[in-house]
């Protein structure tokens, strides 16, 4: 299946990514016109939440870093920075935001944005993995990207076997936080669990 760039040329992709975020934020706003009191102040955390986390702080500003750094050697504390920049805070943003609106307390919250950040290097890792070892019919989009274009990851600075390694290792500790939480949905640990080791 060709890209949004492909089929009706970059100018357009942009404009489609600009009306995409901008069409979450119109979404969001939407709970404001409901809510009372309380409910009020929960949905302004929780699109505070979205904002901060796709935001300069967030993701927008980890996929800058990565473009800006592409053709460059980097450091491990470096990629790091990007993996929870550009994939780790999503992930972050949609559990805390669930939690906010749910009015969990905020210890609850601070665990979902743990168990996101390590959920979100596991994803990365495992996503630079299948960049190498996938196939372009099973992922979808073309393999070997990161080469191509002079990437450092994970794996090309430790190898596939020591980011394995890694992805268990954050897998491990945010089902160990999951554990923590007054409210278990299985659900989610499916999920976190299948995020970890997707083949796609």
């Amino acid at each position: 299946r060709k890209t949004t760039h492909k089929m009706y040329g970059e100018a357009m992709a942009i404009l489609a990514g600009d009306a995409l975020l901008n069409y979450a934020y119109e979404t969001a706003s939407r709970a404001f016109d409901t809510a009372r009191d309380a409910q009020l102040v929960r949905a302004a955390k929780a699109f505070r939440i979205l904002t901060e986390k796709s935001g300069i702080h967030g993701m927008l500003g980890g996929q800058s870093c990565d473009v800006e750094c592409e053709g460059r050697a980097l450091t491990e504390r470096m990629v790091e920075f990007i993996n929870l920049h550009k994939t780790a805070a999503l992930i972050e943003a949609s559990l805390m935001i669930g939690a906010v609106l749910a009015g969990a307390p905020e210890e609850e919250v601070r665990i979902l944005e743990s168990i996101g950040n390590k959920t979100g290097l596991a994803f990365q890792i495992r996503d630079d993995i299948l960049d190498v070892t996938g196939s372009e019919m099973e992922l979808g989009k073309p393999i070997g990207s990161d080469v191509r274009n002079k990437k450092t990851t994970f794996v090309s600075l430790f190898g596939i076997p020591a980011g394995k390694a890694r992805i268990e290792l954050l897998s491990s500790q945010a089902l160990a936080e999951f554990d923590r939480l007054s409210v278990k949905h299985e659900f989610l640990r499916m999920l976190l669990e299948e995020l970890a080791t997707r083949r796609r």
